[in-house]
């Protein structure tokens, strides 16, 4: 475990344009050398859980406001080669926890396991649909939703074949034992304003039968892709990221069924997109937004979106003067309408490069990439933090004028950062007594940093 002051030594700060400041306060090590993925933090306990993906397992860690993290429990879940765990989260206020995992059939259901947290004794098993990447409880801890990637590929014939990409939305209201499941399935999103479309010519990098593949990628429910979930903070709505899709799926939670799908579009700002081994944003990028990460704000009405992308650049590069993939950019929409109020252009990039972390190597490809984000409120402002996963670092950003948020500071996310060999994933906020923390799993050094904001 290292800690303040030896920690701070590590860390590379950019120049701050306000009194706000993200300053690191621990690390965790869990032993592994990566898989340390998805974090989220239980307010009420200050319990913290990772998923180790690679390992099967999660961790339960305790979070020492004094500035500490340490393990309290490891609960072995998956069996290697029998699936994947591919997020977990605690219940907002009971003692348990709930995980999804996939199965090693990346064509077959997964499922939602319900889990005690003291000894990860199973408590209940829902089915839900292909390929589970996300979930989230709502506020109250009656519903969960899950983002079914259905990202899997086969070989069909001269083809490819996948499973469709659906929501699940698991209503706990009589408890975890008589759990319910419904199946929100996806309409083909030909034609929906802002999303991929057929015209946009992009590839996606899947492995199939251990050989790295281009697939070509349409609007049909096979090719669509939820990923992340988050809730409104009235619980009333959830909206799920489809990624690849460029697009938002708005549930209706009561309801049980969509609401509607929005795209998010796309963007033109300043970058360094040419890896010469040093940060010039001299070139415009022309991208789709592709978000990964959502966030909802304090006061339910502003969802963020963290735009990494994912599907293949290179075919930008073609005289067509197609989007390339990922905005580099967190985006602010009205949460009723799904209206762009703004974004932070090139600021992600620019702030890491100050910071010393910018990856020049990925410069033609996602930049920094934005991966997660949170938003919140703290000492009178709305604000947001961001993990840039290939920059190794967090973001600090200014909401106050949602047509124009401002990147604050980026900092290095542990020893090392801007090698990429950190990758910050995963990312959660709770607020204790006033002060305001930052838990983010790094997936490929095996840790968890803890930060703390202060004025």
């Amino acid at each position: 475990m290292l800690r303040i002051p030896a920690l701070c030594a590590l860390f590379a700060l950019a120049p701050l344009a306000s009194a706000l400041e993200l300053k690191p306060l621990a690390v965790y090590r869990s032993g592994f050398s990566g898989g340390t993925e998805i974090v989220n933090v239980q307010a009420s306990s200050m319990r913290v859980i990772v998923s180790n993906s690679a390992e099967g397992l999660v961790d339960i860690l305790k979070l020492d406001p004094a500035g500490d993290l340490s393990r309290i429990a490891r609960h072995a879940l998956v069996e290697k080669g029998t699936g994947e765990i591919t997020s977990a989260i605690f219940h907002p206020s009971d003692d348990l926890f709930a995980i999804c995992v996939r199965d090693r059939d990346g064509l077959k259901n997964g499922r939602v396991e319900f889990r005690a947290a003291a000894d990860g004794a199973l408590l209940g098993s829902v089915e839900i649909g292909v390929w589970p990447d996300s979930l989230a409880f709502s506020p109250t801890g009656d519903f969960v939703v899950v983002a079914n990637e259905g990202e899997g590929y086969v070989r069909d014939g001269d083809g490819f074949r996948s499973g469709e990409g659906s929501i699940s939305l698991i209503d706990l209201r009589q408890g975890v034992a008589s759990a319910t499941h419904t199946l929100i399935q996806l309409p083909d999103l030909a034609g929906v304003a802002g999303t991929t479309q057929s015209e946009h010519k992009r590839l996606l990098e899947r492995v199939i039968d251990g050989e790295e593949m281009k697939i070509p990628f349409g609007t049909s429910p096979e090719h669509i892709e939820p990923e992340y979930v988050t809730f409104s903070p009235d619980g009333a709505q959830a909206y799920v990221s489809l990624q690849e899709n460029n697009a938002i799926a708005v549930v209706d939670v009561l309801q049980g069924k969509l609401a509607k799908v929005f795209g998010v579009g796309t963007v033109r700002h300043a970058a360094d997109i040419e890896d010469d081994g040093a940060y010039a944003a001299n070139g415009e990028l022309f991208a789709l937004r592709e978000p990964d990460a959502l966030s909802v704000s304090a006061d339910g009405r502003y969802l963020l979106t963290a735009d990494e992308g994912d599907t293949d650049p290179k075919i930008a590069k073609t005289k067509a003067g197609l989007p390339s993939g990922g905005g580099r950019t967190i985006s602010v929409f009205a949460a009723d309408s799904g209206e762009l109020l703004g974004d932070t252009g090139g600021q992600l990039d620019q702030m890491a490069a100050k910071a010393g972390v910018y990856p020049d190597g990925r410069s033609p490809n996602k930049g920094s990439e934005p991966e997660g984000v949170v938003s919140f409120d703290a000492f009178g402002k709305r604000l947001a933090v961001a993990t840039l996963e290939r920059a190794d670092a967090l973001a600090l950003i200014d909401l106050q004028q949602p047509a124009q948020p401002k990147v604050l500071q980026v900092v290095g996310a542990g020893e090392g950062a801007g090698s990429g060999d950190l990758a910050p994933e995963g990312l959660s906020h709770v607020e204790h007594e006033g002060r305001h923390f930052l838990v983010t799993g790094l997936e490929k050094s095996g840790n968890v940093a803890l930060f703390e904001l202060v004025e």
